[in-house]
């Protein structure tokens, strides 16, 4: 008890003491203590009144901008700052950013703000979390105005970063981080200072893909001050001065079929490697500079095959930048691969675009390896447009790269692929092996060669594919583009050969369509040959075309005939504009022909030789075929154009022409639909002299008809069923009648 008392009496003594010190002190200055200590107090309760209550409606005015939460928040004095659980986010133009801590602790400068600047020389973060994404729609940047704050973050550090994102790519890890920029608000400059960032253990995914694992990064940068008129986006990187080192454990490629059946390329954890270093000064690469990745190929390849190989990428910066890309081949593996290439200069490309990267690479680069689709080969080497390879396939190339271009001495196999080519509204398709090379022409200038020989194909109507003209395994294609063709602009000098011989014909009557109503072919089989010549586009230019058929069952003005029909086709010119084609010198066989007459009569071995002087075929879009010129036939006798004219009771006299031996005839002929005109037609020999014209249309027959023989001579007006013979004065009526072609 005496020792509780003596303490009592002791803190009375003591707090005597100390009022009779603090009366003994000036007045000034004890009102001056008691002003602090108010002001001071005042400052504790407003100040943080005002950071956990009035503070967060005036942070959010503008939430489509700029967003900021916090939990408990506290200052001791003015310019310092605490809080906890803090989170802001805002977005600028397409991008939306966000960071987030668990404490933050931060200085602001006072005098500054009377100059309208916001300068923050320290903060200090914990367990740090941040990235950018971009959005789909776009905040309007505002136009720049004079009078914006400034923000000046001197240095913002952490030792506690644990991720960052940037869109799907994220990383995670323990990192430590210092950062530093200056913005003026309203449209003005912005400027990052020196800032550095490191993780040790890091990892590096794309959604549930981890791409980096065990990583430790190092770097530094900063960016010159710029406005966003001066530098945006990737051209920011012309203002950028950086270092990058990073070695980390990789993903492996795996290769899998989806359920679709299509073939994709996943990842699997670990295997793979990528190390290096890089640094940057003003968006230029600076020589010593290197990164290697390695990576694993496990799993399915496109045709089935195992994938057991590594990928290897490989960049150096000298005076150049260097890549090479490496997948060795192995026996009777799918892939080999071996891409060297340069990029002149070092700078970083800053349009996002691979047309940029392009005119600045040249290389070599070989192998051989299998697409899920060869659609862009053709492309590759200038094909034209109507020649197109389609599905899958293996590929062998060889290719010289200059300029970003591929450049003569270049060539690319396909041994077995797709093909298809349209030429006028006709469709080639076949399966075979194609080549295609690049070289110099005569006048030394760019020419691409590509061939392609299909050992199945079939040819058929764009509209009627189930119905080929012709099936075959013998079909070769020679392309020869002269010169290289502009960016957006049309094909340079282009000459093709199309060839193919003994193709099966399955059904004759798919020819009927350039045919008429009146001149059918109705049933058969045969073969077809062509050798023709294309144009850039893809249209005929001048060759030949043969069709043979044996036993072709045939009809004719009503006529049923069957026996072996050949035709040649010889094209000298193409109107492409109007469709029209003309088959000047073309010819067309009938051999060993049997038919009935129009008596009913059986007639067989009957022959004939059709030879074309003069002939055009014009298609119209939406009308059939147009088909008119001049016929020259050599043929076993007159009887089959007599009998065009029916069985008139003709004179006695004129049944002896039908075997008085082999007749010559010349005539003009057209058709289309179902009618045909026949006109100026002149049959004879050296026993007698035959004329005619005749129009069949549908049913309907009408035409005149002049046969002499020695001193006998008659003439028949045929008008549909009615018919009358002239055998007074004939010659002087045949020639009184109108022409029907004019």
């Amino acid at each position: 008890m005496d020792t509780l008392q003596r303490a009592k009496a002791w803190s009375r003594d003591g707090w005597r003491r100390g009022i009779t010190w603090w009366l003994r002190r000036p007045r000034w200055l004890r009102r001056a203590l008691w002003t602090i200590v108010l002001a001071w107090g005042g400052y504790l309760v407003l100040g943080n009144l005002l950071l956990n209550t009035l503070l967060h409606p005036l942070a959010n005015r503008r939430p489509d901008a700029f967003q900021a939460q916090w939990g408990l928040a506290h200052t001791l004095f003015p310019g310092h700052v605490s809080a906890r659980q803090v989170r802001l986010q805002g977005q600028v133009r397409d991008l939306a950013w966000d960071v987030q801590a668990d404490h933050v602790t931060g200085r602001i400068a006072l005098w500054p703000l009377l100059r309208r600047e916001l300068r923050v020389p320290s903060v200090v973060a914990g367990n740090v979390g941040g990235g950018v994404r971009h959005v789909d729609r776009a905040r309007p940047a505002p136009a720049p105005r004079a009078g914006g704050w400034t923000l000046l973050f001197e240095r913002i550090a952490s030792d506690s970063v644990r991720e960052g994102h940037y869109d799907g790519l994220v990383l995670e890890g323990n990192g430590t981080a210092t950062f530093g920029f200056a913005k003026q608000l309203r449209g003005g400059p912005m400027q990052v200072f020196d800032s550095t960032v490191h993780f040790d253990g890091a990892r590096v995914r794309s959604g549930a893909n981890t791409l980096l694992d065990g990583a430790t990064l190092d770097g530094a940068f900063s960016i010159a001050r710029h406005t966003h008129a001066e530098a945006s986006g990737l051209r920011t990187l012309l203002l950028t001065d950086g270092t990058l080192s990073l070695d980390a454990e990789g993903a492996s490629l795996r290769g899998y079929v989806d359920p679709d059946g299509q073939f994709r390329v996943g990842l699997a954890p670990g295997g793979g490697r990528l190390q290096g270093r890089l640094v940057i000064d003003d968006g230029v690469l600076q020589p010593g500079g290197r990164l290697v990745w390695t990576a694993p190929m496990r799993g399915t390849g496109v045709a089935g095959d195992v994938l057991d190989d590594t990928l290897s990428v490989a960049v150096q910066v000298d005076d150049d930048i260097g890549l090479r890309l490496q997948v060795p081949g192995r026996d009777g593996g799918p892939l080999d691969l071996d891409a060297e290439l340069r990029l002149q200069g070092r700078q970083l490309p800053v349009q996002g675009a691979l047309a940029e990267l392009l005119p600045r690479a040249s290389g070599h680069v070989a192998g051989r390896w299998h697409f899920p689709s060869l659609g862009w080969v053709a492309p590759l080497f200038n094909a034209p447009p109507w020649f197109a390879l389609e599905g899958a396939g293996e590929l062998r190339a060889d290719l010289r790269v200059e300029g970003g271009q591929v450049a003569p001495g270049s060539h690319v196999e396909l041994p077995e692929v797709d093909a298809v080519a349209t030429v006028m509204g006709t469709v080639v398709s076949g399966r075979g092996r194609v080549r295609a090379e690049l070289g110099n022409g005569d006048a030394g200038t760019l020419q691409t060669r590509l061939e392609a020989a299909l050992d199945g194909y079939a040819i058929a109507a764009a509209d009627a594919p189930q119905a080929p003209f012709a099936r075959g395994d013998n079909l070769r294609l020679d392309v020869i583009v002269d010169g290289m063709p502009a960016r957006g602009e049309g094909l340079a000098a282009t000459t093709a050969r199309l060839r193919f011989s003994d193709a099966v014909v399955p059904d004759l009557r798919v020819y009927n369509r350039f045919l008429s109503g009146q001149m059918r072919i109705d049933g058969g089989q045969g073969s077809a040959s062509a050798d023709l010549r294309l144009d850039g586009r893809g249209n005929l230019g001048h060759g030949q075309a043969s069709v043979q058929g044996r036993g072709a069952r045939m009809s004719f003005a009503g006529r049923q005939l069957r026996g072996d029909l050949g035709i040649d086709a010889h094209l000298r010119r193409a109107d492409l504009e109007q469709r029209r084609f003309d088959l000047d010198g073309s010819k067309v066989r009938l051999r060993d022909v049997s038919f009935r007459d129009a008596a009913g009569r059986s007639r067989q071995g009957w022959w004939a030789d059709v030879d074309l002087p003069e002939a055009r075929i014009v298609l119209p879009a939406a009308a059939p075929a147009l088909v008119h010129g001049r016929v020259g036939v050599q043929a076993r006798d007159a009887g089959f154009l007599l009998d065009l004219f029916g069985d008139a009771d003709r004179p006695r006299w004129m049944e002896r022409l039908v075997d008085s031996g082999k007749a010559r005839a010349e005539g003009r002929v057209r058709w289309q639909g179902d009618t045909l005109v026949l006109d100026g037609v002149h049959a004879r020999n050296d026993r007698y002299d035959v004329h005619a014209r005749l129009k069949l249309s549908g049913g309907q027959r009408r035409g005149q008809l002049l046969a002499s023989m020695g001193p006998l001579t008659a003439g028949l007006d045929l008008q549909g069923e009615r018919h009358q013979w002239h055998l007074l004065r004939a010659r002087e009526w045949f020639e009184a009648q109108p022409a029907l072609l004019h």
